[in-house]
């Protein structure tokens, strides 16, 4: 029904030819056992190297076997110590490629640093700043999933295939939501909503939109159209200048816009493994935990054996 349906890779999934070397970073024990179900669906073994960090802090690397003329995949899913995890890809990325491979791709579910993709006042666009580290480094293709804003592939200068979870998504809800039919998808937000739509078209249900809650990080307050700051003083203007001044924006209380009486309210408490939270799951037990190593595994596949990736992204529209 939507993009790629995971029984299709099911059964697509083909031993991969030779040349091919499987890293895992060392962030985090999900990212080990994100990376083993990929390895097991490809039939390869993971790839030997010792990540570890050095008393004052500092990330060492060595691998532990060649390289040379080999497509090296290197998986990393971003801890809480995101300075730490990116420092450990781009050490192994600088370690294959002074070690000769052929190609250097990063798999990376989630791209860390992708909220700040906008001048903030006197900011930066940090993520704009990491595309072009890891290109330096020595990626040359990323594999990355749902990123928060698809014109961040514009900030590297090598391919960037940015899968979607989403139609292991929409099968969770399918097959384990008991009469998800009376349900409504709920939108966190308004800045949500057109994702929120997308899955209420495909599920053929109704939507709603909870307003009012506050969105700092999206707020015209931060994106730069305030620099230099507001002159609070008009006897510091200059007489010939009269620019109006913008109102500020207040926010409402918070409501629900659309049906939802009793009805299921689908917001958000299935997230996929590439990012760990054990924590948060054992804080609230409605969290559940949706595998999308196989969908990681095919993009890994066909990119090694130089096949087309449009497969994966089916039936995909621009507000997807």
């Amino acid at each position: 029904m939507f993009c790629v349906a995971p029984s299709e890779l099911e059964t697509k999934m083909n031993i991969p030819k030779g040349g091919l070397v499987l890293f895992s970073a060392n962030s985090n024990s999900s990212c080990m056992e994100l990376s083993k179900k990929i390895a097991e669906r490809l039939g390869v073994e993971m790839g030997k190297v010792q990540v570890y960090q050095e008393p004052n802090r500092e990330t060492r690397v060595q691998i532990q076997e060649s390289v040379r003329g080999k497509d090296v995949f290197i998986i990393q899913t971003v801890s809480r110590d995101v300075n730490t995890s990116i420092m450990e890809l781009l050490i192994m990325v600088y370690a294959c490629k002074t070690s000769c491979a052929k190609s250097i791709i990063g798999v990376i579910p989630y791209f860390p640093y992708s909220k700040q993709c906008k001048m903030r006042k006197r900011g930066s666009i940090v993520s704009k700043l990491l595309a072009s580290m890891m290109c330096k480094a020595g990626l040359t293709h990323l594999i990355t999933m749902d990123l928060h804003q698809k014109e961040i592939q514009g900030f590297f200068n090598i391919p960037v295939d940015n899968l979607r979870a989403s139609p292991f998504l929409l099968q969770y809800i399918q097959e384990e939501i008991p009469d998800y039919r009376n349900a409504v998808i709920v939108a966190k937000s308004p800045a949500s909503a057109k994702r929120a739509q997308s899955f209420a078209e495909r599920l053929r249900l109704g939507i709603a939109v909870i307003h009012g809650e506050a969105q700092d990080a999206e707020s015209d307050l931060v994106d730069g159209r305030h620099s230099p700051p507001m002159v609070r003083n008009a006897a510091a203007i200059h007489p010939s200048l009269e620019i109006p001044l913008l109102i500020p924006k207040e926010k409402p209380p918070i409501t629900v816009v659309g049906d939802v009486g009793g009805r299921i309210a689908i917001i958000v408490v299935v997230v996929t493994n590439t990012i760990p939270h054990e924590i948060q799951k054992l804080q609230c037990p409605k969290i559940k935990t949706v595998d999308i190593s196989m969908i990681l595994s095919e993009a890994i596949r066909r990119i090694h054996n130089g096949e087309s990736m449009s497969y994966l992204f089916r039936n995909i529209g621009l507000d997807d």
